[in-house]
């Protein structure tokens, strides 16, 4: 009996505690920060705290407290402005629970992302998890804005651009993580998630667009429509729909929803000239039927067909975008890299003007899968 009692006091020992010697009451939980640059060149950073609530203020009939708080602090450097933190709050500042970094537009112009977010990658206590996002005009205007249905402004940002990314196709869900992955790629050129204030209502914001990086820095902003391209390009486009005009029939269009897509790029040489051939396969649901019908094997193929031709529209005109840009954020020079690494090294100085003179040839084929659950053509 006490050999047992003595192996299980040291199985005991074994076990890992709580090492830290903070209460709850001595840290405020940070959800969200948003990082712009005054005239004088410092630091404005505005970061979110979380409120924690009483069981009594949740009653019926009494006034509920907001969930967050913003604090706002000033300094030369990032990690600066943070430590100024406590002195508004009189706490110190939990980083783990962090949902979305906000970056000013102008600051991100100015300033190398990598440089500028050193200390939330370098530190331990925030995740390389934590959502990333670009911001037009400053970040902090839009951290200032309410929820429309989570409860704190962070949290509604971070489900805004996974919900935009996964349903629309209309950005990026972009972490911290895949920032520095792709800037410390061998082709440097990035895209991370942009968001901006909603034109017809100030009070909402709209996660659509994409914000390409040269060297780190903001240089790009890729518009709303053009996105679904990028995402294809990428192999990234989870959902999204394809409208296909009518034939012969003005400003009448058909729809159908991207279900699965597989798309793979593939550089190689012809007659000594650099090409890439793209093959993209995927399934297709038709969501809204105009002007077909979809009666025998002939009436799908014309209607997928018109979906392809489609989505390679819309990936040319994606494509002839950043290569007017000169913005290789389609992997094709990391390709090139890992295939053969000694003529990467050989292109490497002027892969941006190289890039812009690829020629890019298309092999799309698209399969139906269903036509909804109703008769597949329009209802009369």
């Amino acid at each position: 009996m006490k050999v047992r009692l003595a192996v299980l006091f040291i199985f005991l020992l074994l076990l890992p505690g709580c090492w830290s010697k903070y209460e709850l009451t001595e840290r405020g939980f940070v959800m969200g920060v948003a990082i712009d640059r005054n005239q004088n060149g410092q630091v404005e950073l505005l970061t979110q705290i979380y409120r924690p609530s009483s069981p009594q203020a949740d009653r019926p009939g009494n006034n509920p407290a907001e969930s967050s708080i913003n604090i706002e602090t000033v300094n030369d450097t990032v990690m600066g402005a943070i430590r100024d933190i406590p002195i508004h709050l009189g706490r110190k500042a939990q980083w783990s629970h962090l949902r979305v970094i906000l970056v000013g537009e102008q600051f991100a112009k100015k300033m190398d992302l990598m440089s500028m977010l050193d200390f939330f990658h370098r530190d331990h206590e925030p995740r390389s998890s934590v959502t990333l996002m670009i911001t037009k005009g400053k970040a902090a205007k839009l951290l200032e804005k309410k929820p429309l249905i989570e409860q704190t402004t962070s949290q509604q940002l971070l489900r805004s651009s996974e919900s935009s990314f996964l349903n629309t196709g209309k950005t990026l869900d972009t972490t911290l993580l895949d920032m520095i992955l792709q800037v410390k790629s061998p082709n440097s050129d990035a895209s991370v998630a942009y968001v901006y204030e909603d034109k017809a209502d100030p009070a909402l914001w709209s996660a659509a667009g994409i914000a390409l990086l040269r060297d780190g820095k903001l240089a790009s902003i890729v518009p709303a429509e053009k996105v679904k391209g990028i995402l294809i390009l990428q192999n990234k486009l989870r959902k999204g729909i394809m409208e296909a005009p009518c034939e012969g029939k003005e400003r009448m269009e058909e729809t159908s929803e991207v279900l699965a897509l597989s798309v793979e790029k593939t550089p190689h040489y012809v007659k000594g000239r650099l090409v890439v051939d793209v093959k993209i396969r995927g399934e297709i649901a038709a969501t809204e039927l105009k002007c077909t019908s979809i009666k025998n094997e002939a009436d799908e193929k014309r209607f997928v067909s018109g979906v392809e031709r489609q989505m390679e529209k819309e990936a040319k005109e994606a494509l002839a975008f950043i290569q007017k840009e000169k913005l290789d954020v389609i992997g094709i020079g990391n390709a090139i890299y890992r295939k053969n690494p000694k003529t990467w090294n050989q292109m490497k100085d002027n892969w941006d003007r190289q890039f812009s003179e690829i020629p890019f040839s298309f092999d799309i084929k698209l399969k139906l899968i269903t036509g909804g659950s109703i008769s597949a053509r329009p209802v009369d």
